[in-house]
This record gives C-alpha cells, structure tokens and sequence, in this order.
C-alpha cells in the first residue's frame, strides 16, 4: 500500500467522524429544542451534513448524477428556512395589528 492511498483513506475517515459527529449534535438540538427555532437550526445543519455527505461520496466515485439531488436539498433548506422564519417574525402591517387587536377584544 502506497503513502497516498494511507494518507486518503486516513482523510475520509477523519471526514466520516467530523460529519458524523456533526449529524450528532444537529439531531441533539432538535430533541432537546426548546424553540422552534432551534429546531429549524437543527434541521439545516442535518439538511447540510446530507448534502456535504453526499457532495463527499461524488468527490471520491467521480460521478456527478447526484447534483439534482443536491439542488432539491439545498432548495428545500432554504425555502423551509424562509417559511419559518415568516411564520415567527410579526408582521409590520398595520391591517394586521387592527385585526388582532379586533379579536384580541
């Protein structure tokens, strides 16, 4: 066995651990909450230790028939982050702060 391959094989196992751990803590912070939005933070860090996971497998196969896969991943983090992050913000409308005020009394 050459240097090379040692020096390769070493590397993706270091990256297996780090990714894993990693997947670890994400899962971590989505049982243990307490929010919703740590839990959506949870859910990106999962979401991009997928797609770093298998960006990673295509590296080292040579083979690029996974880059739908990981469009579709990174689009549906982005626009689940943006949902939540609207459904938690308060709106600045002023025909919205009428309305809860209406049903508030």
């Amino acid at each position: 066995m050459s240097a090379g391959v040692l020096v390769l094989g070493i590397g993706v196992a270091l990256v297996l651990a780090m990714l894993g751990a990693a997947l670890l803590l994400a899962v971590v912070r989505i049982v243990r909450g307490p929010t919703i939005l740590d839990r959506v933070i949870g859910s990106d860090l999962v979401l991009t230790t997928v797609l770093v996971l298998i960006a990673a497998v295509m590296v080292t196969q040579r083979d690029l028939t996974a880059v739908p896969a990981l469009v579709v991943i990174a689009a549906t983090s982005v626009f689940a982050t943006i949902a939540v992050a609207r459904a938690v913000t308060p709106s600045s409308d002023d025909d919205d702060a009428v309305e809860d005020e209406e049903e508030a009394r």
